[in-house]
Order: structure tokens, then C-alpha cells, then sequence
């Protein structure tokens, strides 16, 4: 069937299957709330590997060809023995303080992780590549550090370790029957392959194709070593997609954003491999909340900047006007979401193919022929036509607000800009993390504070002080903002990340600027 786009959208290559088709002719498909920005992180990495070693492919980021949406078969490694070894095995520990010899321990291990022989069969390797039990067990130790989001209760192929290098990126998927995969998309959601095609349709693919392939693809990293050495020399299992999920728009300032922020942290070489990972994942999940609410906002017609500000909160006994505004602001943010999807519906109610259908013979098959080919949406119920848009909205809600209407919060509380309170609600609010990954990607050279503040406005919406909060809001609590201000600038005194020089003069400063380091 073929899906229907807003004016200005791409054509999907691709059928999706949809209960209704209207928030991903606005957002894309898809953008999910149970798949974080670490993993949406994650599945681009993937993606951004296999066109990096694939030989079909020249370029990670080629752009649109011929203005058409993106559309290729990808593969992301299984790596069964990595994941078996460090998240499914529940023995190594206790085999490894047990005392007894190495050679017992080895065929001890074999025969409790997999029974049967597989154990010896399919990891006996791993017996040549450590000069003893105890080295071993020492190093998956390591390696299991190494694992993002380790306090979430996930399958053994949903868990993931911080990607800091090929060996490192591993496929997401569900096992089926005799171990097969199963490629449920659960965790892996396509919010991935939304964020890759972003960041192949901005201004800057070109300059992100090097920096993508030094920084996070090369394999040098001790991590990225350390977990080649528990995998066969041949990896040859991978779980393939046929296709790419859909974004609508074929250029948006938010691609850009999110392109020019991966740009200047790729460009740090003296901030380290293993913390260059954290602030690009913070700033990839403010980049989708921003292209959500933009989206949204393009959509409805509305050009307001007070629609986009983002006060952010520190949260202080002195700042309860901030918190106020700021809670406000969540809201409309939440609410706008849903505002766009009833304005689509109302848009198509109010074309000539819709009176036409009112007034055809059968006026019920016609408007319901219209509304699938629309929306994707049937029924099989009796449907006056004019209960149609009520019908179609309360059916897109329903399933927005059980996942895509979710992300803006899940995400900003994942990143670190919002808290919630039970009784209280969420509001935004900024955490140490995200305050650094700001500095890092927005300072390259001593920046006045107050014109530190108005970047943060300008690039992101975001709200810290009186004197931008004036260009937003009509009315406000200046004093409140005022005090947010300046424990904004003792937070960043604090990190490392601001001097002042006298009572009139405070720089804040990224300490990673600079040229390379060896």
C-alpha cells in the first residue's frame, strides 16, 4: 500500500506496518520510548560500521541519491560467543576462586556454560588466548564494566557494551526456536536508522564521514581489543534488514544540529575515546526532543519562541519561578505532540477529496476508502462519516500516547535536562552531565558567560538567566531566574568549566579544546 506524506516529504521506498499511519508522516518511523538514546546511539553505530566495512559501499554518508529516500540492506553481528561469555554465563567467578587446577577450572567452565560438549566445541579458543583461568575471569570482569545501562533487566542479545570500537557493536534481537534470531525490533526500534539518515542528509556528512571513522569506528581502542580477544577469529553470523525506517523531511535545521554537535565532539582529540561517548549520546537525545517539538510546531504553523524555550531549572529553593515556567513549558511540549496529530486529521477533513466522498453514493465506503489510504487506518465497525476524524484521532492518540508521545520526557530525563517528582510532575532541569556535554560542544575558545547563556538560547531553546528569559516569556519571576543564573555559573565554576575573572567578567571554558594529542 502506499503510504501518504505531508507536503514537502520524501516518499517512503518501504511499506510500514501501522495501526495509523499520521505520526510517522510527521516524525518518521519510528521513534519509540522503550528504545533509550544509548541505544538508539547503538543501532546509527551499527548501521555507520556496516557501510564503513561493507566494500559495496564508498561512504557512510552519501547523501540522498537522486533526492531519494534512503533505502539498503544492512547486517549487524550477532557476536553470540561475546554475549554468552559476559552476560548469559552465571560460573566464572566461582570457578575461578574454587582453588583448584587451571585445567579443571577451563573444562569446568566449558561444561557449565554449555553443556553437552558446546562448551569446549564453541569457546575452547579462548583456552589458547589466556595464560591462565584467573586472567580470564580478571578480564571478563573488565569487559563487564564496560556494559551500558547494566541496572536494566534485559534479554542476553538486548544487552550492550559502550561502543568504543567495531569489535564493541553488537545486533539487538530476540531468539526464536533452536536459537535462531529473531529480529522483534524491541530495543532496536529504527529510532537509529531515523538518527543515521539525519546525520546523512545535514550540511556536515562530509566532515562527519572522516571523523566518524577515526573516532568511534577505528579498532585501537583497549576496550575494542580486549573484546576482539573473547570472539572467534571469524564472526560470521549477523542479523540482516531489509530496509530502512522512514523520515519524512529531506533536509531540517535539526539534522543539522544534530550534525554540528557530533562535529565538534568528534573534533575534540584531547577529550579521551572513553568519554567521548557519553556527551554525544546526551546531546543525540536533545537533538531528537528539539526535532520533535520543531516538527511539531512546522506542522501546526506556529512560529513562537516561547513554543521552543526550554527553561532549564537548578533546582534551588530560590528558583521555584523557574520550576514553575519550566513545568509549563514540559507540558506544552508534551501536549503539542498530540495538538499535530489532530490538526492532520482536521487538514484532510477539510480537503475537496473529503466532500467528494461525503456526497458519493456509498459516502461510508468512500470515506473509508479515503481515510485508508490517508491514514492506513479501518475499521470494520458501522462508521457515520462524520465520525470518522473523532474515530481516527482517539485511535492516533491512543497509540501516541503509549509510545512516541513518551519520548520527549523518557528522553530528557535519560540525558539529564529533566527530573521528575511523585506529586509534583517533570520539568526541565540539568544534570552535571549534560551541562559538560553542552560546554564541550558549543566552546572552542573562551566564551563571556552572558554570551555563553544567549548560545544556549539560540542553538537549543534553552533558558538559564533573566536576560534571555525576557526574549521568551512576557512576564517572569526575575529574581528567580536571576539566582538560577548564578548557580548555573557556580555549577560550571565547580566542574572546571568557567573562571571568573573580576565581578563583571566570567569565562566559561572547554578544557578539551585544542589540537591533537598523542
Amino acid at each position: 500500500m502506499t503510504m501518504s506524506h505531508l507536503q514537502g516529504a520524501l516518499e517512503s521506498p518501504n511499506d510500514h506496518e501501522t495501526d495509523v499511519w499520521i505520526e510517522q508522516q510527521i516524525w518518521g518511523h519510528r521513534l519509540y520510548n522503550d528504545q533509550t538514546p544509548w541505544l538508539l546511539l547503538l543501532e546509527a553505530l551499527g548501521i555507520m560500521q556496516f557501510r564503513n566495512s561493507d566494500a559495496n559501499h564508498s561512504l557512510i554518508f552519501p547523501g540522498l541519491i537522486d533526492g531519494r529516500h534512503e533505502n539498503f540492506t544492512y547486517s549487524l553481528a550477532m557476536r553470540e560467543e561475546l554475549r554468552t561469555i559476559l552476560f548469559k554465563d552465571r560460573h566464572i567467578e566461582e570457578i575461578a576462586s574454587s582453588g583448584a587446577s587451571d585445567a579443571h577450572m577451563w573444562n569446568e567452565w566449558f561444561a557449565r556454560v554449555m553443556p553437552g560438549g558446546e562448551g569446549a566445541n564453541k569457546l575452547g579458543y579462548l583456552r589458547k588466548r589466556f595464560t591462565h583461568f584467573t586472567a580470564f575471569a580478571n578480564a571478563v570482569a573488565l569487559l563487564r564494566a564496560a556494559e551500558i545501562e547494566s541496572n536494566r533487566t534485559r534479554r542476553a542479545t538486548s544487552r550492550h557494551l559502550a561502543p568504543r570500537g567495531p569489535n564493541m557493536l553488537t545486533a539487538d534481537y530476540g531468539e526464536g526456536r533452536k536459537g535462531t534470531p529473531n529480529k522483534d525490533r524491541r530495543f532496536f526500534s529504527r529510532g537509529g536508522e531515523l538518527l543515521y539518515m539525519m546525520l546523512n542528509r545535514s550540511a556536515r556528512r562530509e566532515t562527519l564521514e572522516s571523523l566518524v571513522a577515526d573516532r568511534l569506528l577505528a579498532d585501537r581502542n583497549k576496550w575494542d581489543t580486549l573484546a576482539r580477544v573473547f570472539q572467534p577469529k571469524e564472526e560470521n553470523k549477523s542479523v540482516s534488514f531489509d530496509s530502512l525506517g522512514y523520515l519524512p523531511m529531506p533536509s531540517h535545521p535539526a539534522y543539522d544540529r544534530i550534525a554540528e554537535d557530533w562535529v565538534s565532539l568528534l573534533s575534540l582529540h584531547k577529550l579521551p575515546d572513553d568519554s567521548l561517548l557519553d556527551p554525544l549520546m546526551r546531546l543525540t537525545g536533545l537533538g531528537i526532543i528539539r526535532y520533535m517539538i520543531e516538527r511539531a510546531t512546522e506542522v501546526l504553523g506556529i512560529d513562537d519562541e516561547m513554543t521552543l524555550a526550554m527553561p532549564i531549572d537548578m533546582v534551588s529553593t530560590t528558583t521555584v519561578g523557574v520550576k514553575k515556567i519550566s513545568k509549563d513549558c514540559f507540558r506544552q511540549h508534551r501536549d503539542i505532540t498530540r495538538m499535530v496529530i489532530e490538526r492532520v486529521v482536521d487538514d484532510v477533513e477539510g480537503t475537496a477529496e473529503w466532500a467528494t466522498a461525503k456526497t458519493a453514493v456509498n459516502p461510508v465506503q468512500a470515506i473509508n476508502d479515503l481515510v485508508n489510504r490517508k491514514f492506513h487506518f479501518k475499521t470494520d465497525d458501522p462508521v457515520k462519516p462524520a465520525a470518522f476524524p473523532e474515530l481516527i484521532k482517539k485511535e492516533a492518540i491512543s497509540n501516541h500516547d503509549q509510545h512516541l508521545g513518551r519520548v520527549i520526557g523518557f528522553y530528557a530525563e535519560q540525558i539529564g535536562l529533566a527530573v521528575a517528582r511523585k506529586g509534583v510532575g517533570r520539568w526541565y532541569a540539568a544534570s552535571d552531565g549534560i551541562i559538560e556535554a553542552l560546554v564541550y560542544a558549543n566552546v572552542n575558545e573562551p566564551w563571556e558567560f552572558e554570551a555563553f547563556l544567549t548560545k544556549l538560547w539560540d542553538r537549543y531553546g534553552i533558558i538559564i538567566g533573566p536576560h534571555v528569559a525576557g526574549k521568551a516569556f512576557k512576564t517572569f519571576n526575575y529574581g528567580h531566574f536571576k539566582a538560577n543564573e548564578r548557580l548555573f555559573e557556580e555549577r560550571l565554576r565547580v566542574l572546571g568549566l568557567l573562571n571568573r575573572l573580576s565581578d563583571d567578567c566570567a569565562f566559561v571554558k572547554n578544557p578539551f579544546h585544542g589540537g591533537k594529542t598523542t
